[in-house]
């Protein structure tokens, strides 16, 4: 068993549920050195100084490091030297400054982008949630490449490639069959949002394919769950608003446990995201039978049953209304196919790989040194 230090300076939301999930679930002594959840930005800028002096409270050697995306990788381990300097480090990438969406008329901060660049650099191995978010990094740094005085090496972004992997995220999926219930039959179907109510997660088209179904007739069901945030988007709150008799669920659930009710419940499950470089709520719902209806890109097609692409996975707005409106009409059966699909991810998958890819980091980082 290998003793790892786990670096993670935004220890909140599904960056904590993997962290915690990896240090139950792996068989090596995983040690986390973090900061609790807050504005990213200021994560980003100042973690690496604020774990770094953190670290001399950290007792004890360790065999390897793992840092994720939100670490100035390059930084923290020049504030903490010698001490970090010989591990092999992993860095893991549930998400990249290059490409996760910014706000109408705002443009990219290269620095930001810059610091997931350089600690790829600096890391041993890159490890991606999935292989679309390890091809779309790439092919971002490439294409970054070719504008003029950028500051890339082309060498370099074939290093990464060279010494990048996919290791998904583990999800806890046993906890939500404690909570498994039948759909009753004799209810509308209940159409399930899952997400962040902001701008990347594009609520306003799923509020205007909402409201188009309204106006045919159909008859349905509305959780809109997930969190609303400091600044909800108007589209969902507006919904919760004009439609009270259609909207059974707006905002934060109590608890976990409701939650996990409300997924059994649930017979459709919406994405209008913008991006999505993995998608726990996604593969949540699908654990629980949920019929997906999500864009037809990112880490999607990943996720969903090839089989049933043509019919969850939609290419435009007024595919989506007509796929939704399908789902509606047409309530899935027990969701077996989506179940199998989420099983993919569960800890019990999905550690073992992490595993292994921790005993080659340190097994390959100790042949360097003994040369």
């Amino acid at each position: 068993m290998a003793r790892v230090l786990f670096v993670e300076p935004f220890h909140g939301g599904s960056h904590r549920a993997f962290l915690d999930g990896l240090a139950r679930h792996s068989r090596h002594e995983i040690v986390t050195l973090t900061l609790p959840e807050g504005e990213w930005r200021r994560r980003m800028r100042l973690g690496a100084q604020e774990l770094a002096a953190a670290a001399t409270s950290v007792t004890g050697d360790f065999d390897a490091l793992i840092a994720t995306d939100m670490l100035d990788l390059p930084a923290f381990l020049a504030l903490s030297r010698p001490r970090f300097a010989a591990l092999p480090i992993l860095l893991y990438m549930h998400e990249n400054q290059f490409t996760y969406p910014r706000l109408r008329g705002t443009k990219l901060n290269s620095w930001f982008g810059q610091i997931n660049y350089l600690s790829a650099c600096a890391a041993n191995r890159v490890a991606f949630n999935s292989d679309y978010h390890r091809r779309d990094f790439l092919s971002a740094l490439r294409t970054l490449a070719g504008q003029p005085n950028n500051w890339l090496l082309p060498s370099a972004i074939d290093t990464i490639a060279e010494k990048s992997e996919v290791l998904p995220v583990g999800v806890e999926l046993d906890w939500l069959d404690a909570h498994r219930s039948v759909r009753d039959p004799g209810l509308p179907p209940l159409v399930l949002w899952n997400h962040r109510w902001e701008f990347d997660k594009a609520p306003e088209t799923f509020a205007r394919a909402i409201r188009k179904l309204v106006g045919e007739g159909l008859d349905f069901r509305l959780a809109l769950a997930g969190a609303p945030s400091p600044n909800p988007s108007p589209a969902l709150t507006g919904l919760a608003v004009d439609l009270p008799g259609l909207v059974e669920q707006a905002g934060y659930l109590p608890g976990r446990d409701a939650y996990a009710r409300l997924l059994w419940e649930s017979a459709v499950v919406v994405s209008t995201a913008r991006h999505e470089f993995f998608g726990v709520g996604m593969v949540e719902a699908l654990h629980c039978g949920c019929f997906p209806v999500a864009p037809a890109q990112f880490n999607y097609p990943a996720l969903v049953p090839v089989s049933l692409h043509a019919r969850c996975l939609w290419h435009s707005e007024e595919q989506l209304v007509e796929l939704l409106r399908g789902a509606i009409l047409a309530p899935p059966d027990d969701g077996g196919a989506f179940r199998e699909s989420a099983a993919r991810f569960a800890w019990s998958r999905v550690a073992p790989a992490w595993d292994e890819a921790i005993t080659a980091l340190i097994r390959k980082g100790h042949r360097l040194d003994s040369r």
